[in-house]
């Protein structure tokens, strides 16, 4: 009879190299005892090298992007530096104090760094999957959003497992607090019971949030039905509407005392984040405090997404978030033409990869259902989103974009 370090070995060789794009290493988060049991002459190079442990190794679909020379945010590529070869299991050079999340419970990530005057340095927080948030939306609404070259708006996630040692830390802590409310009491049963299986503990790490950043419900009308709506009378609201005067470019906006950005700037940021809200089928964007802004280096304010996992990638479909607005930027759209004709016909191949269901496990989603469930129901969101934007260009032409 095979051990199961034996049949876990034959597993990742399987999912290695069948699974990969070609000339693509894809991020592996292995456990350190299977990686010794993998030396032999016929695991790949990449395996052989990686040092041991629960590590994350690479960021596929942003590397893609560098690789056909698109730009990423300067906080894309200084949380790739931070990430990278993160082990979460070396207790030498991490430490976990501490949770946070308002109903989700997530970890809190600490490098030790004597150097630090308070002895360490944040790595942002590990979000295991729960009824509160998704980390396979976590991490595909990010890399949408570099795709599409949003990136500086939302805040970085990537996939990352924990394995028994963090995984322990994170039980310790949730035994010392004292948590209320029946969601938060279940997404700490679910935790714990996913925790005490015995396998990875699936999840995302997201980045340190912005200094700069700040909850922005004037936006949400927190009291509609069915857990919040866009307040269809603040003025970007208003900007996403069709019907509606277009923004200007280089007017002033104030969002918030001290929090003053470009009007079309804004508009067409706002009306990114609809249109993967709408993908992604998110549903807890507007109940409070899942809006943010924050400020750039020039002090000007921009949308800042720092909570997506409030969404899933269903059996159904919901319109709702496409209802909410008809403004749209024109070369978003284009590219996620783009996305969906390779979901359509892998043969005419994107970013490097020729096979869809690498790709969408690539994107984040790889913790719920198969790759396959992935594809066709991505596949479908998109259709879906550029249907309604044909058909507001056809009622509306023009209009419905900002140039």
């Amino acid at each position: 009879m095979k051990s199961q370090i034996d049949r876990r070995g034959e597993q990742l060789r399987e999912e290695t190299m069948g699974r990969l794009p070609k000339q693509r290493t894809a991020i592996l988060v292995t456990a350190a005892f299977c990686l010794a049991a993998l030396a032999a002459a016929d695991v790949p190079a990449p395996l052989r090298a990686a040092p041991p442990g629960y590590e994350i190794q690479s960021f596929p679909v942003l590397e893609a992007l560098q690789s056909e020379g698109r730009s990423l945010a300067a906080d894309s590529k200084d949380w790739m530096k931070k990430w990278r070869g993160t082990n979460l299991e070396d207790s030498a050079l991490y430490t976990f104090k501490e949770l946070s999340g308002s109903t989700s419970i997530n970890m809190k990530i600490e490098k030790i760094d004597a150097s630090d005057p308070k002895g360490y340095k944040s790595r942002g927080s590990f979000v295991p999957r729960n009824s509160s948030a998704n980390p396979d939306i976590e991490i595909a609404a990010f890399n949408l959003s570099a795709i599409l070259g949003y990136d500086q708006i939302y805040r970085p996630a990537a996939r990352y497992e924990l394995g028994p040692i963090a995984s322990q830390a994170l039980k310790s802590l949730i035994g010392k607090y004292n948590f209320h409310g029946s969601a938060r009491l279940a997404n700490k049963a679910r935790i714990l019971k996913a925790i005490d299986s015995g396998s990875a503990l699936k999840g995302c790490v997201k980045a340190k949030k912005d200094d700069t950043g700040v909850a922005f419900d004037a936006i949400a009308n927190t009291h509609a039905a069915s857990n919040g709506a866009p307040n269809a009378g603040h003025p970007i609201i208003r900007f996403l509407q069709a019907a509606n005067e277009k923004p200007t470019a280089g007017k002033s906006l104030t969002l918030k005392t001290g929090y003053d950005g470009d009007e079309l700037e804004l508009a067409r940021e706002y009306s990114v984040i609809m249109t993967i809200d709408a993908i992604t089928q998110q549903w807890d964007r507007y109940s409070g405090g899942n809006v943010a802004i924050r400020k750039d280096d020039q002090g000007r304010a921009h949308f800042y997404m720092t909570d997506n996992g409030g969404a899933d990638l269903s059996d159904s479909w919901n319109a709702r978030n496409l209802t909410w607005f008809s403004r749209f930027d024109r070369g978003v759209i284009q590219k996620l033409a783009d996305l969906k004709r390779f979901l359509d016909t892998p043969a005419t191949g994107y970013l490097g990869y020729s096979d869809p269901e690498v790709f969408v496990t690539d994107l984040g989603l790889y913790s719920q259902n198969s790759a396959a469930i992935n594809v066709q129901r991505l596949r479908r969101n998109l259709g879906l989103v550029l249907d309604y934007v044909r058909a507001t260009e056809t009622k509306f032409g023009d209009k419905a974009f900002f140039d």
